[in-house]
């Protein structure tokens, strides 16, 4: 789809009153998408859109800030912003070593105002957030490499990182309405809620894996009750460093 096609599709989609959600990898799709929604907006008025970007793996320097400017949610996966041989094999050699390091600006978009949300791109990857928060809080694979991170700038804050995860997604999803919010721990929330065995904010960034699920709730329903074993769970056979293949294509 080209850039007309995709403007004149954006916005017949905004007037209908549907939520704008675009998949955008490359610096060139991430902006056409963002022109796309600013020609919605200006042709349609102000509303509370909550436009998506998902992925924005490559955003191009001049458009960093429009993310905040035009209100859109950049929708990341920090699984995938780590140097396994998905990225050193098959991205790094076809972008180059400078436009690589721009990939995955989570801490620079998040800190410029934009409403940094998290996802997994389940079932090409791991669904389970500990992984994707491992990666977010460390930029590194989950042996350690490379020391102090790629692109260490854009480690995130873990508590910014498990607010990407839990009430930035609720905000995307329209769901933090003040009947029964989501994404929140607080009296008349929806509890929906995991019980975990140690204290995120706690632990070494590549021990996240590893932390046991204890309890999760569902609406206040409990829907596994797990008997502690005092420790965290090793769980050799976790996919954390798994992605398909054609992810970068």
């Amino acid at each position: 789809m080209g850039a007309e096609r995709l403007a004149e599709a954006v916005r017949a989609v905004d007037a209908a009153g549907f939520q704008i959600h675009i998949h955008a990898i490359g610096d060139a799709a991430v902006r056409q998408a963002l022109d796309a929604i600013a020609g919605a907006i200006a042709a349609n008025g102000p509303r509370d859109r909550r436009p998506v970007i998902a992925h924005a793996q490559l955003v191009d320097d001049a458009d960093l800030a429009r993310f905040a400017e035009l209100g859109v949610i950049p929708n990341m996966q920090p699984l995938w912003a780590q140097l396994d041989a998905l990225m050193t094999v098959l991205t790094v050699p076809r972008l180059g070593a400078e436009r690589a390091d721009r990939q995955y600006r989570m801490h620079t978009l998040a800190a410029s105002g934009a409403p940094l949300a998290f996802g997994s791109d389940w079932p090409v990857s791991s669904g389970d957030p500990r992984d994707g928060l491992a990666i977010a809080a460390s930029r590194t694979t989950l042996d350690g490499e490379p020391a102090g991170g790629w692109t260490p700038d854009e480690i995130m804050p873990i508590e910014a990182a498990l607010t990407a995860y839990t009430t930035a997604v609720a905000h995307q999803a329209f769901a933090d309405r003040a009947e029964a919010p989501w994404g929140r721990i607080e009296v008349g929330a929806s509890a929906d809620l995991v019980h975990l065995g140690s204290d995120p904010r706690d632990c070494d960034p590549h021990d996240l894996p590893r932390i046991q699920v204890r309890q999760t709730y569902l609406a206040g329903e409990a829907t596994l009750d797990a008997a502690p074993t005092g420790a965290p769970d090793p769980n050799p056979a976790h996919p954390a460093s798994e992605r398909s293949a054609a992810l970068p294509s």
